[in-house]
C-alpha cells in the first residue's frame, strides 16, 4: 500500500511539472515566432578619439546593415548623459553624428547609447563606452583627430 502512495505521488509531481513547463514553453513558442518574421540588423561605430574632456565634440562615423551586409537606412538615437540626438543612416547605410559632451558632468566613464529603428527590422543597441576627463592623463595619447573625421 505505501509503495503504490509513493508512485502516485510522484506520478502527480511529473504531470505537475508538465503543465508548468507548459505554461512557461508556450508563451516563450509565441514570442519566438513574432521575432523570427523580423529582420536583424548591425552597427558598426567608432568615435573620433579615446577620451574627452567637459565640452568637447564627440565625432561618430559608422553603418548599418542587415543580417546579410546589405546596408540599412534607419533613423538613430544617440543618447549621452541625459541628451537624445535624431539622426539618419544614408541609403548606403553610413552614418556621421555629432554628440555634445556636457561642461557639467563629473568626470567618469559614460555610455554612448545608439538604437537603430526601421520597418521590418528588430530594435538594434550598440553602447560604446565614453572617457570624460578634466585634463588629460599623462599617460593618455595626444587628442589627434583623425583624417577621416576631419570633415566633421
Amino acid at each position: 500500500m505505501r509503495f503504490e502512495m509513493i508512485q502516485k505521488d510522484n506520478s502527480c509531481k511529473i504531470i505537475m511539472a508538465m503543465l508548468i513547463g507548459a505554461f512557461i514553453l508556450v508563451p516563450a513558442l509565441q514570442a519566438a515566432s513574432v521575432v523570427a518574421d523580423e529582420n536583424y540588423m548591425n552597427i558598426q561605430a567608432k568615435t573620433d578619439r579615446g577620451y574627452y574632456s567637459p565640452g568637447d565634440i564627440i565625432r561618430i562615423k559608422g553603418t548599418v546593415t542587415g543580417e546579410d551586409k546589405s546596408p540599412v537606412q534607419a533613423k538613430l538615437v544617440f543618447q549621452f548623459q541625459g541628451m537624445n540626438i535624431t539622426a539618419y543612416s544614408d541609403p548606403d547605410g553610413s552614418f556621421i553624428t555629432r554628440v555634445p559632451v556636457s561642461l557639467i558632468e563629473p568626470e567618469s566613464i559614460y555610455r554612448l547609447i545608439i538604437s537603430a529603428h526601421v520597418e521590418g527590422f528588430e530594435e538594434k543597441n550598440l553602447s560604446i563606452p565614453i572617457v570624460i576627463m578634466g585634463e588629460p592623463s599623462s599617460l593618455a595619447p595626444a587628442p589627434l583627430i583623425p583624417d577621416e573625421f576631419s570633415f566633421i
